[in-house]
């Protein structure tokens, strides 16, 4: 079964999310990991709080789990958390098959 990581933010000036977008991808090559959709949502329903949204997807929780522990994933989130000032919110979903 396939897993989903989504991941949503406050602005972040896309000038700087683009040093983050070119190298959040060879952090999930080895996990098997595919960076779905990175762009601001369109408000179908209901509030829209977060200005960007990512979705991911792994072969399984394990390895979403282990590719956000990883240490290329960790030193690009500390890069990430850096510019923005504050971590951002991630769930892990499974898929439905």
């Amino acid at each position: 079964m396939h897993y989903v990581v989504v991941t949503r933010t406050d602005a972040t000036p896309d000038s700087e999310m683009g040093h983050y977008l070119a190298n959040v991808g060879a952090t999930l090559m080895p996990f098997d990991g595919r960076l779905l959709a990175f762009a601001a949502p369109e408000k179908l329903e209901g509030a829209v709080a977060y200005t960007k949204t990512a979705v991911l997807e792994f072969p399984s929780g394990q390895t979403a789990r282990e590719w956000y522990n990883s240490a290329a994933y960790r030193e690009l989130a500390t890069w990430r958390i850096g510019v923005m000032g504050h971590p951002v919110d991630f769930s892990l979903v499974p898929g439905v098959e």
